[in-house]
This record gives structure tokens, C-alpha cells and sequence, in this order.
């Protein structure tokens, strides 16, 4: 009856607790779908429309997330949208996937560095929990990198350099681009604590790495060059002029070929006007930084990004100063002045439009908290109702059962207590039988020992004895054999009698042991009758050692100890 209501209890809490499956791995395949076509919008769009499908088909949670996971990577360069549509993943998912929780808060995290770093961070170590927790195998080492760039970004070189390694000893070795860029790190953090020689070795043994690596990836060929760019400032730090020149260059000529890259040319160039300045050489100095302006003057009409642009006028601003040209300072500087404001109002909107997105986020939570508080008490109710009606009706037939079982009971007790009584007597009598037999058995046994013995003994004399009666002596010999030939067969009688109880107890005994051959088993009878080794030995025509090496044996294939007696054991068996 107890194991029924568990059973109806959890049919029941079933109903009010039913969860989807986990099915992280469907996440992880739409990742990996995702990432060589990451740049191709057409390709993206197909697989949004994939997804979207199956979820207006099935109306399965999965299908709706895997679609706005897709529809995220679509707005790439849409960063207020794509934080609206990992808010929403957020939100909808509600901790049901990992992967996805995983996910939304480790983007959040990447997305909001710069406006919100300290949210950032939160975001950040929330993922960090949950990946160390119940890893997804996908996150925990970009999460580390993402950390160690927040310390990094603020200061804590040390802090810094610590997630660093954490996500240098996730990554798997054929990931190269990630093991580059951590040696890269670890040069940045180095440079920032004033060791530049330290820094110049990281960061040309993570050049080493991705140059060892066949056909680069745009990806890869960028973060290369960017290395180079790097190596190219430490040198200027060490006041090594050509060598700084060398990759600074290096790095801008690449850049020049990609217009994607625009913002990393004009830092590039700012570097190496300063380069000139204060390599000594006034003349080179000179033609280079005008050089150097022409370039930027040239790039300038294509920057179609605030911050770019603020950067290349302030260094246009700075060089029409020196050289004392008046009216383009004045135009520069105007145009400075007008890029600082724009961009200042673009950084209030992100703010504003940030903070409206995590309102508008927070409050959509509190809504749903709310609602599912009164859902949730709502089946509760209806669930405590049912449970309760069910528990009035289950006990009530229980206490029935009940009544009535322990009447059957007290009828039975007192027919087997007649029983018991009727059949004691019998039981005692049966049980005298039987040590009489055993008794009889044993003086059987002894007798003929004795009457052996005795045959022995005259033949012995029959052999010295030179005057030999022949008729007699074959009398003598044939009376004693004929003794011992009744001895056995008294004894093979004995036995027979508890031949049923005897098969009984071998064949219980052949299924616990599989392991004892047919003649064990059959000593094992004797073994239980306590029979010493010569009386066994004289029923089954084997000498005393045998009978004790197959009892030694016996035992071991029991795993019975040397300790243990092997009858005592074999009677507590029934």
C-alpha cells in the first residue's frame, strides 16, 4: 500500500514538474554551423529560417532558442540589437539549457565591456560558475580570456595574467589562433609591469606559433600582423628605432589593404609619428611624419566611424600646430571639437539605450516571477487538494486491509500453532531416528576397521606360516570378507534412507558452488555429517590424505578461512 501512494505521489508531482531534456549538443551543432559562415548573411539568414521553422512545427523551446541564437550572429554590427536578442534567449530559456545560459551571459559579458564594465564582469563570473560547475566543454577557456582582458583593460596585470594561463591550459593544442593570442596577453601584461624583454619573448613565440599554421584565415592573418604591430611598440619602448620601424610597417601595410582595418592604421601611424619624434633624427623626422600626414589625409574621407576620426584629426590637429599652419589647425580642431560632441551623444544614447534594454529586461522578469508566483500557487493548491483526497481515500482502504488481514492473520497463527504441536512430537522422534542412524553408522564404520584390521593381520600370518590348513584358511578369509561386504552394505543402506534429503542439499549446494566437481559435492555429505577423514576414506575407498586435500580444496572454492569449520557451515544450510 505504501509503495501504491509513492507511486500515485510521483504521477502526480509529475504532471506540475515536467522539464524538456537537456539537449545542450543541439546547441554546440549550431554553433559549429555557424562559424564558417559567420560572414555570409545570405547563408545565415537560411539557417534562421531553418530553425524558425522547426519551432512553429514542434512549438519545442529548443528550436526557438537555436533560431534567435542564429538571428544574434546576424546582427553583428548591431550591438544594441544583438543585446536585446541575448536578453531574450536569456529570459526565455530561464536557466532550462546550460549551454544557452552559458552563452547569453558570456556574450552580455563581451558585449558590455566597454560600456559596462563592472555588469561586464558580473556577467562574466556568472558564466565562469556555471561552466565550472557543469562544463559545456565549449565557453570555460574564451570565458577565461574574456577576465583576464577585463583585468587587463583595468589595471591588474598580475589578476590578468592569471586567467591568462587558465585559459591558456583549456585550450586544446590544435586551437593555435587562441594559444597565440594568449602568449600575446601575457606579453601585454608583462610590458604594462616594465619587464619589455619578457614581452618581446611572448609575443614572438605566439608569431611563431601562427606562422608555423598553413593557410591562415582572414582571422588569424589579422591577430598576426596585430602581434607584429605590438612587438613593433615594445621596441620603441627600448629605444630599438629600426627594428620598431620595421614591424610598424609591416603591420600598416597590411592593414592598408583592408579598409576594415582603418582604426588600426591611424593607431599605427600615431605610433610611428611619435617613433620619429623622438628617434633624434630632425630631418628624417620631418619627411616622414609628412608623409605620414598625407596618408591619414588620404584614409580620412573613407572613416566613416566617430572614434576613428576623432583619432586622425587629433593627430592632423597636433602636426598643423608644429608646423604653424594656421588655417588648417583651425579647420581640424573645429572638426575635433564637433567629433567630441557627436561622439559624446552617441555614448549617452548607448547608455541610454543599454539601460532601457536591462530595465526593460529586469522588469519583463519581475512580470514573470509574478505571474509564474501565482501559477505556481494556483497548482499547488489544486495539487494539495487532489493529494489530500487521495491520501483520505488510500488510507482509509488501507485501515480496511488492515482489519481484515490481521484477522486472517490470528486465524492462521492458531492453525499453525495446532500444527506446530501436532507435528513436534513427530519432529522429536524423527530427529532421534536420525542420530541413531548416524550412531549406527559411525559403530558400523568401526566395526569395520576393526574386521580389516583383523583380515589383514591373518593374512600376514597366512604368508609366514609354512604349514597352511588350505580348506580352512579360505573358510576364515571368505567369513571375514562376508562380514565386511554386510558392513557395507548396512552402511549403503544408511544412507540411502536420507537419499532424498541428500540430493536435496546437493543440488542447493551444486547452485551456490558451480565451481565443486560431482565428487566434492558428494564428500560434501560426509563433510556435513561430520565424518572424520578414515571413516570417509573407508566409504568411498580413498586414502585419509585424499579425503583431506579435497576438503582443503572444498573450502577454498567456499572462500571459506582455515579457522572456519566446514560441517558447521555446510549444516547452516537449508
Amino acid at each position: 500500500m505504501f509503495r501504491t501512494l509513492i507511486y500515485i505521489f510521483i504521477a502526480l508531482s509529475s504532471i506540475y514538474s515536467c522539464h524538456a531534456k537537456n539537449d545542450n549538443e543541439y546547441f554546440y551543432g549550431i554553433d559549429k554551423e555557424i562559424t564558417p559562415i559567420n560572414h555570409n548573411k545570405e547563408k545565415l539568414k537560411s539557417l534562421y529560417r531553418r530553425e524558425f521553422d522547426k519551432y512553429k512545427k514542434t512549438h519545442e523551446l529548443k528550436y526557438l532558442l537555436s533560431s534567435k541564437y542564429v538571428e544574434n550572429s546576424l546582427y553583428s554590427d548591431d550591438k544594441l540589437k544583438k543585446i536585446s536578442i541575448i536578453y531574450e534567449m536569456l529570459r526565455i530559456n530561464d536557466d532550462e539549457y546550460t549551454y544557452i545560459t552559458v552563452a547569453c551571459n558570456f556574450f552580455l559579458g563581451l558585449e558590455l565591456e566597454t560600456t559596462s564594465p563592472k555588469l561586464s564582469l558580473q556577467f562574466l563570473n556568472e558564466a565562469i560558475k556555471i561552466e565550472e560547475k557543469e562544463p559545456t566543454n565549449m565557453f570555460l577557456p574564451h570565458i577565461y580570456h574574456m577576465k583576464g582582458r577585463w583585468y587587463l583593460n583595468h589595471g591588474n596585470y598580475s589578476v590578468a595574467k592569471q586567467y591568462f594561463n587558465r585559459a591558456l591550459q583549456s585550450f586544446k593544442k590544435e586551437d593555435k589562433l587562441y594559444i597565440a593570442s594568449m602568449h600575446n596577453n601575457f606579453g601585454l601584461c608583462d610590458f604594462n609591469m616594465g619587464d619589455i624583454d619578457r614581452a618581446i619573448e611572448e609575443t614572438r613565440y605566439g608569431i611563431k606559433i601562427l606562422e608555423s599554421v598553413k593557410n591562415l584565415t582572414e582571422e588569424e592573418l589579422f591577430f598576426l600582423y596585430d602581434m607584429k604591430g605590438n612587438l613593433g611598440d615594445y621596441y620603441v619602448s627600448k629605444k630599438n628605432f629600426p627594428d620598431a620601424e620595421r614591424y610598424l610597417n609591416i603591420e600598416i601595410e597590411f592593414y592598408k589593404t583592408r579598409d576594415k582595418y582603418s582604426l588600426n592604421v591611424i593607431q599605427n601611424l600615431s605610433t610611428l609619428i611619435n617613433l620619429y619624434r623622438i628617434w633624434g633624427n630632425k630631418k628624417m623626422e620631418d619627411e616622414k611624419e609628412k608623409e605620414i600626414i598625407h596618408t591619414i589625409l588620404a584614409i580620412y574621407p573613407k572613416l566613416n566611424i566617430t572614434t576613428q576620426k576623432i583619432m586622425a584629426c587629433a593627430i592632423l590637429q597636433k602636426y598643423y600646430s608644429k608646423t604653424n599652419d594656421l588655417e588648417n589647425l583651425k579647420k581640424y580642431s573645429n572638426e575635433l571639437l564637433i567629433l567630441n560632441k557627436k561622439r559624446n551623444k552617441e555614448i549617452i544614447k548607448d547608455l541610454d539605450n543599454v539601460s532601457d534594454i536591462l530595465n526593460g529586461y529586469i522588469i519583463k522578469n519581475i512580470n514573470q516571477e509574478y505571474d509564474y508566483q501565482i501559477e505556481y500557487q494556483r497548482r499547488k493548491s489544486i495539487f494539495l487538494i487532489v493529494l489530500v483526497m487521495v491520501l483520505v481515500v488510500i488510507f482509509a482502504r488501507a485501515l480496511l486491509n488492515i482489519r481484515k488481514k490481521n484477522r486472517e492473520e490470528k486465524y492462521k497463527l492458531e492453525t499453525q500453532n495446532i500444527i506446530l504441536e501436532n507435528n513436534k512430537e513427530d519432529l522429536e522422534k524423527n530427529i532421534e531416528m536420525h542420530r541413531g542412524k548416524i550412531e549406527n553408522l559411525h559403530l558400523n564404520l568401526n566395526l569395520k576397521m576393526e574386521t580389516e584390521k583383523a583380515f589383514l593381520e591373518h593374512l600376514k600370518k597366512i604368508k609366514k606360516s609354512k604349514n597352511i590348513d588350505a580348506e580352512e584358511t579360505v573358510k576364515d578369509l571368505f567369513f571375514k570378507i562376508n562380514n565386511l561386504l554386510q558392513i557395507d552394505e548396512k552402511n549403503h543402506n544408511l544412507m540411502n534412507e536420507s537419499s532424498v534429503e541428500n540430493d536435496k542439499f546437493m543440488k542447493k549446494l551444486s547452485g551456490m558452488f558451480s565451481g565443486l566437481t560431482e565428487h566434492e559435492v558428494k564428500l560434501c555429505v560426509y563433510f556435513r555429517l561430520n565424518l572424520s577423514s578414515k571413516e570417509i576414506s573407508l566409504l568411498e575407498n580413498i586414502t585419509p590424505g585424499s579425503v583431506r586435500v579435497y576438503k582443503t580444496k572444498v573450502k577454498s572454492k567456499m572462500k571459506l578461512s582455515r579457522e572456519e569449520d566446514l560441517s558447521v557451515f555446510l549444516n547452516s544450510i537449508k
